[in-house]
């Protein structure tokens, strides 16, 4: 029986880490494509709690020889940070229904930090387990076996969404149900085709 739904964050209920460098193609006169070195190790760090936001992007900054300061890239991305339509309410219901909620992010203090004080969505969950906070991120079943435990739940008791095809692997072979996130219409009929009914 389900009694527990644990959600990723970034491009589930939140826009904003995928074409954040869209933002910054006005600030540093680069084409997004064209950018570089945004991904690489200096923000696995980040994401791990091992660099502070000023450190991730003074030394992407400096390694790329951007002729940019680090305040205007931090505003820049923030603005990409939006809640996806439809998702808040299918949270909302769920726990108006009884489940629990969990919430299992790869992401960095500071932008958690920004976007938990403009969309408050803190409330929507019973337990969160962020990247920064585990020094480890998916698709390591560490984090996955942390977030269960906070949850008080059996991988069994579980359907686990996320929109990446390798974060799910591990929360199936752990005995989770999951769904691949593409939008909130299709998130209802998976999540009815699994007997959780949302209306």
């Amino acid at each position: 029986m389900i009694t527990a739904v644990i959600f990723d964050l970034s491009e589930v209920y939140l826009t904003g880490l995928l074409g954040a460098e869209h933002n910054l193609e006005k600030i540093l006169g680069i084409k997004a494509n064209e950018m570089k070195g945004l991904n690489g190790p200096e923000l696995a760090a980040f994401f791990h709690g091992e660099l502070t936001e000023d450190e991730y992007w003074l030394r992407i900054i400096e390694k790329n020889k951007w002729k940019a300061g680090a305040g205007e890239l931090k505003k820049a991305v923030r603005k990409s940070f939006k809640e996806i339509e439809g998702i808040r309410k299918i949270m909302e219901q769920l726990k108006e229904d009884g489940f629990r909620l969990g919430l299992l992010s790869v992401h960095a203090r500071e932008w958690v930090d920004y976007c938990e004080k403009k969309f408050g969505y803190h409330e929507l969950f019973h337990s969160t387990l962020y990247s920064f906070e585990a020094a480890a991120s998916k698709p390591d079943k560490k984090v996955y076996r942390m977030i269960l435990t906070k949850l008080k739940s059996a991988p069994e008791e579980c359907i686990f969404i996320d929109d990446h095809l390798e974060n799910l692997v591990p929360a199936r072979e752990m005995g989770m149900k999951t769904i691949l996130f593409k939008n909130a219409g299709q998130l209802k009929k998976d999540l009815a085709a699994l007997g959780v009914a949302i209306r």
